[in-house]
C-alpha cells in the first residue's frame, strides 16, 4: 500500500531529486508531492496546519519558529553547507557598491538573511548601509533581480546558474566564507514527528539511499541524473560539493548559527541549545561532533 508524504521545498535540493528520479521513494512505498512554496511564512504556516508533512529549509529558521512556540524540529540535513551565491545586477563590482542598495530576502529577521547580515558585516558593510527587502523564496528573489526591483539577494542552484547566464555578477558563496554553516535541514512538525512517524521514517530511508548513492556513483552519471532533474552544469557540480556525509547534523553547524546570531544581537527572548533544533528519533540518528 504506498502512503502520501508532502514536503514543502523551494527548489527540489540534490537528495530529494535523486530519491525521486531513481525510484527510491516509490520503493519505500511513498508517493511524494512536492510543493513548492514562496516564502519561509509560508513553510512554517503549512507544517503546522499540517498542510504538508516536512520541509527542506535553512535551519536558522527554527530559532525564530520555534521562539514562538512552533515546536519544530530538524530530523536530517540533506547539505554539507549552503551552496548560495550572492548574485547582483551587472553594474555591482564589489560588495563596497552594495552600501545604499535595496537586498532582497525571504524574511529580513532569520534564514539565510542572518548569515547575509554577517558577511556584509565582515566585509565593512554594517547594518544601515543596506536595505533588506522581502519579496519571497529564491524563485521569487531570481525574478526580482531580472526585473532589476532589487539589487542582490541569495540564489541557490540551478538558480544562481541562470542568473550569471543572463549577466548578473556572483559576489560571494556562502561555502567559501563560512564552511561550517548548515546546509538546508529537512524539518517535521509534532505531528509528524508523532502520529505520522512511520511515513517520516519511510521518507528518511529513502533520503538515505540517495545520499549513499551519491557518494558510491562517479560524478558524469550523478549529474545525468541531476540533468534529468532540472539542474544545470554548475548546479550539478555544486550538488557534488555539498553532499552530506550523513544525514545526522554536525553541532558545529548548529553552534555556528546560534554563535552567528549572538554575535549579531538577533537571539530571541527563548535561547535555544543545538539539542533543542534536532530530534533524529525517525532514524536513530546522533548529532554528529
Amino acid at each position: 500500500m504506498t502512503a502520501w508524504f508532502r514536503q514543502a521545498v523551494f527548489v527540489p535540493p540534490p537528495a530529494c531529486v535523486v530519491a525521486d528520479e531513481l525510484g527510491y521513494f516509490a520503493r519505500a512505498g511513498l508517493e511524494v508531492e512536492t510543493v513548492l512554496i514562496d516564502s519561509s511564512t509560508d513553510q512554517r504556516d503549512r507544517l503546522l496546519t499540517g498542510d504538508v508533512d516536512a520541509a527542506v529549509t535553512a535551519i536558522d529558521n527554527l530559532i525564530v519558529w520555534n521562539s514562538g512556540g512552533a515546536d519544530l524540529r530538524v530530523v536530517a540535513q540533506i547539505e554539507s553547507t549552503t551552496p548560495l551565491r550572492l548574485v547582483a545586477q551587472a553594474s555591482v563590482r564589489r560588495l563596497e557598491d552594495l552600501r545604499g542598495a535595496t537586498l532582497g530576502v525571504d524574511a529580513p529577521d532569520n534564514g539565510f538573511a542572518v548569515v547575509l547580515r554577517h558577511l556584509l558585516g565582515h566585509h565593512g558593510l554594517p547594518p544601515g548601509a543596506y536595505e533588506f527587502e522581502p519579496v519571497g523564496g529564491v524563485r521569487e528573489r531570481f525574478e526580482a533581480l531580472r526585473s532589476g526591483s532589487i539589487d542582490a539577494a541569495w540564489l541557490g542552484p540551478p538558480l544562481d546558474e541562470l542568473a550569471q547566464q543572463e549577466g548578473l555578477v556572483s559576489l560571494l558563496a556562502v561555502e567559501d566564507e563560512v564552511p561550517d554553516f548548515p546546509g538546508q535541514g529537512v524539518v517535521a512538525g509534532p505531528a509528524t514527528r508523532q502520529a505520522g512517524r512511520g511515513k517520516l521514517s519511510l521518507y528518511l530511508a529513502a533520503l538515505e539511499a540517495a545520499r549513499d548513492w551519491l557518494h558510491a556513483t562517479p560524478d558524469d552519471e550523478i549529474q545525468d541524473v541531476l540533468t534529468r532533474g532540472g539542474y544545470g552544469p554548475a548546479s550539478a557540480r555544486a550538488a557534488l560539493r555539498t553532499r552530506p556525509v550523513s544525514l545526522a547534523p554536525a553541532r558545529a553547524g548548529l553552534e555556528c548559527i546560534l554563535t552567528m546570531r549572538d554575535k549579531l544581537g538577533m537571539m530571541p527572548g527563548q535561547v535555544p541549545g543545538a539539542d533543542d533544533l534536532y530530534d533524529g528519533c525517525p532514524l536513530g540518528l546522533e548529532l554528529r561532533s
